[in-house]
């Protein structure tokens, strides 16, 4: 739920492995798109959805173009896109909250490398 409106969203890569990525919001008991990650991208490959220093969100990952890992949230009445890192390529990611740290792990094929990385505010 990344609006804070009591519904939940839904996020999708169309198709899998290709150049989409959207939210649907519930509207008129249908989904729609409420909205599409703008930057242009190629074998789109993972995604998340979960909670980052207690806020909901969706982690997602890019193969290809600028091989890009991010974090998707609802603030100040729009969707903001965090860039957690280019030129990784991650085929996987997960998150941890673990000894009241969180870490977004991934595995980075771009850079043939495990990575993670520690989430501050």
């Amino acid at each position: 739920m990344l609006v804070s409106d009591g519904e939940e969203e839904i996020m999708t890569l169309k198709p899998f492995h290709v150049n989409m990525i959207n939210i649907y919001k519930l509207k008129d008991n249908k989904y729609e798109v409420d909205y599409t990650y703008p930057n242009a991208i190629y074998f789109a490959h993972v995604l998340v959805g979960t909670t980052l220093c207690g806020k909901p969100c969706f982690v997602a990952g890019i193969r290809r173009i600028d091989c890009e890992s991010f974090v998707l949230t609802w603030e100040d009445g729009s969707y903001k896109v965090h860039t957690v890192d280019q030129g990784g390529g991650p085929a996987n990611l997960d998150v941890v909250h673990h000894h009241g740290k969180e870490y977004i792990l991934a595995a980075n094929h771009t850079r043939n490398e495990a990575a993670f990385y520690e989430v501050t505010e």
